[in-house]
């Protein structure tokens, strides 16, 4: 613990200069802080008009403009979504970040879906730091722990922490220079640092930790009971869709959902030395009811952001606007399905996987995939190569594993923990039948190819090279085996199995993976 608080000191004087100081704070004072988490690259808005990064910039220049005292703090995850964003490595979206004026970003686990030398250009083309005080690397911080702001006379500090199990979230391979150290370790000592030393008069932490379901291993409820002294947390992760604060420890938590979707609007009341929250609301950005009726007020969006996201659009649609499939109606995911159960897609996706590998002579059993790899839905009508790259970003290639029946069973007793809304739920081919018994946490009545599990049989499973290195963290079953990469692209599969398929597609589940509660 010394070490470490030594090693937060030094952070703290090297970045002093960065730091404004103030000699007194004013009676009282509002700040107003707007806040938007796992962006993941959404610069457009839907066919519907929802969303979208003009929205946000339209939103933010209307606050600023009623407001004299603002912050724009994004929690994380700006990576991951969009082929528009995702083809220029997030530099239209960062370039727009700094028209909005930013003023911090938190790393988010999607930060490290890129290789170190776009991290490093995107850090570079950012005109607003990028903090986390739980992140090492050969030892030293890897990013700034926190800043500090001067605001309407108000000494503010903003620290950022993130999730400690990005190693699994991320590709392993990409994160395996960075060590994650303890969330609560690291905001005690970070928040003793800011209001000892800093003397700050408002703390805010800035995480990417998430909140209930889709959280990580110490969400921000629990960081907030057991640290003192935080006056607002403003998260991201779990892509919450809040209502209202959540309260822990005497802290609000606030997050605004996911995608540009919304935007958040704290307000703090700084009196008789005092920080606390006034009000707060998630406005949504021109989002509609089942209805098609505007939810709130309409946002205007920025009409230069509108034309420089069309500028990069256009470049790419030309490239990649090519019809791939038909579909007589979307293949929806909702509020991320795909981690919970059974879906068109999930299906769609896996059985894409072992077609491909038997496609090359392969004799696979099964295919398993990651909920968390399919990223967005596919719509009604014509299908786009752009539109199957968004449903599965990651660059990810096929691989498999030659398993005994004992460790097929060992396998899907990983895929009876895992909790729905976890990245790691299992999507299966259509070769595997079984029932996940959600409160005994096991799979039952499962058959491969019609058949019991034969423990004297060698099973080729094919999964994603993500998961066969140990990504998501939910197969250890995988880490006791070898693999083999076939480099067959997952995504050049996925569309060349659409293609042979009778158009158009009907979204359709088969009953192959049955939930009891």
């Amino acid at each position: 613990m010394k070490r470490f608080a030594l090693a937060l000191a030094v952070v703290a004087a090297l970045f002093a200069a960065a730091c404004v100081s103030t000699p007194k704070a004013p009676a009282s004072a509002e700040l107003v802080v707007l806040h938007f988490n796992d962006y993941h690259g959404q610069l457009a808005a839907d066919a519907n008009g929802q969303g979208g990064i003009a929205a946000m910039a339209g939103y933010v220049a209307s606050v600023r403009k009623a407001n004299k005292n603002v912050l724009l703090l994004n929690a994380g995850d700006i990576n991951t979504g969009s082929m528009v964003s995702d083809k220029n490595n997030a530099l239209p979206d960062i370039e727009i970040f700094n028209q909005m004026s930013v003023d911090v970003m938190t790393v988010g686990n999607h930060e490290f879906d890129k290789a170190p030398e776009v991290m490093a250009a995107q850090i570079a083309a950012s005109d607003f730091p990028w903090i986390s005080a739980n992140i090492r690397k050969g030892g030293a911080p890897a990013f700034l722990h926190y800043v500090v702001k001067t605001v309407g006379g108000l000494k503010v500090g903003i620290f950022g922490l993130t999730t400690s199990d990005t190693p699994v979230k991320a590709h392993p391979l990409k994160v395996a220079e960075y060590d994650f150290t303890d969330e609560i370790e690291a905001a005690r000592e970070t928040v003793r640092i800011l209001r000892e030393l800093e003397q700050v008069n408002v703390v805010i932490g800035l995480f990417h930790t998430g909140l209930g379901e889709g959280s990580g291993p110490t969400p921000s409820d629990k960081i907030a009971a057991a640290v003192p002294g935080i006056d607002l947390i403003v998260d991201g992760h779990s892509h919450t869709d809040m209502a209202e604060p959540v309260m822990s420890g005497g802290t609000p938590i606030v997050m605004a959902a996911y995608n540009a979707r919304k935007v958040g609007k704290a307000v703090i009341a700084f009196a008789d030395g005092k920080a606390s929250l006034k009000s707060w609301e998630a406005v949504p950005m021109n989002l509609k009811d089942k209805d098609g009726k505007l939810i709130g007020a309409a946002v205007t969006p920025d009409a230069g952001t509108e034309a420089l996201v069309k500028k990069y659009a256009d470049e790419i649609k030309a490239a990649y606007a090519v019809q791939v499939a038909t579909t007589s109606a979307a293949f929806d995911i909702g509020d991320r399905l795909v981690r919970k159960q059974e879906t068109p897609l999930g299906n769609l996706v896996a059985d894409s996987m072992i077609w491909k590998v038997r496609a090359m002579g392969i004799k696979a059993d099964f295919a398993v995939t990651n909920g968390g790899g399919i990223r967005k839905s596919i719509p009604a009508g014509v299908v786009t190569r752009m539109n199957a790259y968004e449903v599965l970003p990651f660059g990810n290639t096929l691989a498999y594993f030659e398993m005994t029946g004992a460790k097929v069973m060992e396998l899907f007793a990983n895929v009876g923990k895992i909790s729905p809304g976890n990245g790691g739920w299992a999507n299966m081919s259509s070769d595997v039948r079984y029932t996940v018994d959600l409160s005994d946490k096991a799979v039952k009545d499962l058959t491969i190819g019609g058949k019991p599990v034969d423990m004297n049989k060698t099973y080729i499973v094919v999964t994603n090279d993500f998961l066969a290195v140990g990504g998501d963290g939910v197969y250890p079953v995988f880490g006791a085996l070898k693999f083999k990469d076939t480099f067959l692209d997952m995504l050049e599969g996925f569309i060349e199995y659409m293609k042979q398929l009778p158009q158009p597609l009907t979204p359709a589940t088969d009953g192959r993976a049955k939930l009891v509660p």
